[in-house]
């Protein structure tokens, strides 16, 4: 199996590098979830830690052309869920675009440059910020609908789920997120994202309870399988083409996924975002 493994992911090492399709693995899908945050331009009182989740317009669509440029071609969710649970094709390569948080750049500047380079992407949205000064509001969060891109669920407030301890209190965060989405767009809302990427098998059964087919965290990885699921691993650090790169052949070519966690863990979920606001 580790050699049919191996096979596979230099083949599509080849495809990242000289931008060709290449054929999947019957056993993993190689699909790289990237994750963005913030888009804006820097700040003078921008620190380290809040550079981590912010990307310049600029930067952004060099990555977009990046990808274009090496003939990817944008999935959703749900595609990749179907993938690994029934095997249906995937373009090749494929890429799935994510956004956290429903930041209002999202949508003023984010949007532009994915019609422009033909991108749809998912947008994970925790449903306290909706219509909040910084945040989209539902009639912005209805244009991306329009526009072809998907929504997905981020939990109410955005809290560690992984520190909640009031069972009602958890459930609210994972059951409570969907149905408002859902009623407010008049959509399933089938895909979840962990807010801070940290879960629990609490959490993960929750998940499954409330009626998500996948959920994503923010660990590192590109490979999927029907077991992995509701743990979906993505890159996180999108801070430039390059790294983009780096990442994407530093994951083809490990065994194991490394798991880093960003924020460091014990951050209040109230510095966070005023670090990127």
């Amino acid at each position: 199996m580790k050699r049919h493994v191996a096979k596979a992911l230099l083949i599509l090492c080849a495809a990242f590098a000289f931008g060709e399709s290449t054929p999947l693995s019957t056993e993993i899908t190689v699909v790289p979830i990237l994750i963005y945050h913030s888009v804006r331009e820097y700040l003078p009182r921008d620190s380290a830690a809040a550079r981590q989740y912010i990307i310049t317009p600029e930067t952004l669509e060099s990555e977009l052309a990046f990808l274009k440029q090496r003939g990817f071609v944008s999935i959703g969710f749900d595609e990749l869920a179907a993938r690994i649970h029934g095997g249906t094709p995937l373009p090749e390569p494929s890429i799935i675009i994510s956004f956290d948080d429903g930041w209002e750049t999202q949508y003023t500047q984010a949007l532009p440059l994915l019609k422009k380079y033909g991108f749809k992407a998912t947008f994970f949205i925790f449903t306290n910020a909706i219509d909040k000064k910084h945040f989209m509001s539902r009639e912005q969060l209805q244009q991306l609908l329009k526009e072809g891109m998907w929504i997905g669920a981020h939990s109410v407030s955005h809290p560690f789920l992984s520190k909640i301890k009031d069972p009602a209190a958890l459930r609210k965060e994972i059951f409570e997120s969907k149905r408002i989405l859902e009623a407010d767009l008049g959509i399933p809302i089938t895909s979840y994202a962990y807010p801070f990427g940290h879960y629990t098998p609490e959490v993960l059964d929750l998940v499954k309870q409330a009626g998500y087919t996948s959920a994503r965290s923010t660990y590192f990885g590109i490979r999927h399988s029907p077991a992995d699921l509701f743990t979906l691993t993505g890159l996180i650090d999108v801070t430039s083409v390059k790294k983009i790169d780096d990442d994407l052949l530093t994951a083809l070519r490990e065994e194991e996924a490394v798991r880093p966690e960003l924020p460091p863990p014990g951050i209040d979920p109230g510095e966070y975002f005023e670090l990127l606001n």
